[in-house]
């Protein structure tokens, strides 16, 4: 009597998950290649069993493969002992996906590993969502800019690279001019939009490697990379102007927002990189106290 009345090939064939099977030598080029693929592999890559038949796995990956997890990947080639990784390849197209990948090693009757088989889940969604929730926790959802987390890792890495190179930096701090009054008398939402204005307006000014971040309610920071005080200066002054040609249309008027900017330069005897801010900060209220809608250093 028959233990079982059924294929485990076709089993195989129709999982939901890769399947590939591939010799185990040799390591090297031109690689383990491949002697079996089941469907859901040709439905994920695009490639068809007779492309791949013959082939090696490295032909979906790419310069975006991460060459430590290739590394662990032939590790256990080399010592036919099972591995799992997250890794991402590349369809026939082009696409990117990820997998939760396992490779284990199949050993004949002698015990002699001749072959590897790899089963791999497409997990792609998940890094997505990932990805997703790792921006939403980095940013602010109001302006799109760095939140204050984030930018305060920046700027302790920007002051180390500093303590390093020698190379300064500087601050601007950024606080609209009667925010209080914008909110009480056009409403929050008219708020909003004026923060909105003025962040969207400032960024789309700077260079590609300065930062901005908004840190508090109306509060904007920006580091501005190998940058003295007095480039920073002539920079927030820029910037103060751009902010003073804004619009924002309301039910009854127009109104035009203006900000007060501080610049701070980092110092050798700075300790942190919160010396720097809290003397952005002071120049920020101290360009308040003379009138505001100008910059103080």
């Amino acid at each position: 009597m028959k233990e079982f009345d059924f294929n485990f090939k076709d089993i195989v064939e129709f999982a939901r998950d890769v399947i590939l099977v591939t010799k185990s030598h040799p390591i090297d080029e031109p690689g383990p290649e491949i002697v079996y693929a089941n469907k859901a592999f040709t439905e994920l890559t695009g490639y068809s069993q007779k492309e791949v038949l013959g082939k090696n796995p490295r032909i979906l990956q790419s310069d975006g493969t991460d060459e430590e997890t290739r590394a662990i990947i032939r590790h256990g080639l080399e010592q036919k002992i099972p591995v799992r990784v997250t890794i991402r390849n590349y369809s026939k197209t082009g696409d990117e996906y990820w997998l939760d990948l396992s490779i284990l090693p199949l050993k004949n009757s002698e015990g002699v590993a001749t072959h590897f088989v790899s089963i791999q889940r497409d997990i792609t969604e998940q890094k997505k969502v990932e990805k997703k929730l790792e921006i939403l926790s980095r940013t602010d959802s109001l302006t799109g800019l760095l939140n204050r987390r984030s930018f305060d890792e920046i700027a302790e890495n920007e002051l180390s690279r500093f303590k390093r190179s020698g190379e300064v930096y500087s601050l601007l701090m950024l606080d609209i001019d009667h925010f209080k009054e914008i909110n009480d008398e056009y409403g929050h939402a008219t708020g909003d939009i004026a923060i909105q204005a003025i962040a969207q307006s400032c960024a789309s000014n700077l260079r590609l490697y300065d930062k901005m971040a908004r840190i508090g309610g109306d509060e904007l920071c920006i580091l501005l990379p190998c940058t003295d005080k007095n480039t920073a200066f002539t920079i927030a002054e820029k910037l103060r102007k751009i902010v003073s040609s804004i619009s924002i249309t309301t039910e009854n008027e127009d109104i035009s927002p203006t900000v007060s900017i501080g610049v701070a330069e980092i110092e050798n005897t700075d300790l942190d990189y919160a010396a720097p801010l809290k003397r952005a900060d002071e120049n920020l209220y101290k360009a308040k106290g003379s009138g505001r809608n100008r910059v103080c250093k």
